[in-house]
């Protein structure tokens, strides 16, 4: 098994990434509030780095995210890699999102099919 992390801050599309999932008979996701560090940081201005700081923020108009954690088999890591960039698009994109995936040891608390 996988916990797959998918951080987005296009907020208005994680209805239809449920949708999808759902249809890929992907169960169990959480969704999460989060804030990116940059967003966290952008008005301390003791940082010394403050000028890369404003430049790594140019253009950004949202400062909340959606953090997505779902546990799946590894034979469904695929599909739900393709539900995410049917919705998402391209993730190489800026501010489309961030996927990672991470191998699971254990897993309890669900009903396995």
């Amino acid at each position: 098994m996988q916990l797959l992390i998918f951080v987005t801050k296009k907020e208005d599309k994680i209805d239809q990434l449920m949708k999808e999932l759902a249809l890929a008979d992907i169960r169990g996701a959480t969704v999460l509030s989060s804030t990116g560090m940059a967003n966290s940081i952008k008005d301390m201005e003791e940082l010394p780095m403050f000028d890369v700081l404003t430049t790594m923020l140019k253009g950004e108009t949202e400062m909340s995210s959606k953090t997505i954690l779902f546990a799946v088999k590894d034979s469904k890591v695929e599909d739900a890699r393709k539900a995410i960039n049917k919705v998402f698009g391209d993730l190489s994109i800026p501010n489309s999102g961030i996927l990672l995936g991470m191998p699971i040891s254990f897993f309890e608390g669900l009903k396995e099919d």
